[in-house]
């Protein structure tokens, strides 16, 4: 059963990316998906497996469209600070600290971060994360709160 509830997932996101419902592609990311399902229930979470209840699926659905958002408005700044002839780079190390009582949010958290250009988390020590940002303002965002306030709601509640 928890293959089951991994391989779900990774098979939405097979179809996702490939955009094909041709038999040979559904077939191909079932068999991935299953494998895949099957490495991570059994080595990846252990006894704590991430399991998002439907209302967490459809807050899952809303973060991941903030999250691309802030992917494209991130893409734009670090292209506008890099085309600037000034070059205005002046990368910080912050140290962020989070409530998160479960690793898969601090997963999420991290990845997101990592995902989001101009941010990079370097460590995390407990629920504090490290982050690497290209300049001040993108340090702004994280200080802000509201990717972590997204991950609470999806991972945690």
């Amino acid at each position: 059963m928890r293959t089951t509830k991994a391989a779900i997932p990774l098979l939405a996101f097979w179809l996702a990316i490939t955009g094909s419902l041709k038999p040979v592609d559904v077939a191909l990311g079932v068999i991935f998906s299953l494998i895949l399902g099957a490495w991570a229930a059994r080595y990846l979470w252990g006894e704590d497996a991430p399991v998002l209840t439907l209302r967490q699926a459809g807050r899952f659905v809303i973060y991941f469209a903030h999250l691309l958002w802030d992917i494209v408005r991130a893409a734009i700044q670090v292209g506008e600070v890099v085309l600037d002839p000034r070059m205005p780079i002046a990368p910080i190390v912050i140290a962020h600290r989070t409530s998160f009582s479960r690793d898969v949010s601090r997963v999420a958290f991290a990845n997101s971060i990592t995902l989001t250009p101009g941010t990079l988390t370097v460590d995390v020590d407990g629920n504090t994360f490290y982050i690497h940002c290209l300049a001040e303002r993108f340090a702004d965002d994280i200080a802000s709160g509201d990717l972590e306030r997204r991950i609470l709601r999806v991972f945690e509640r």
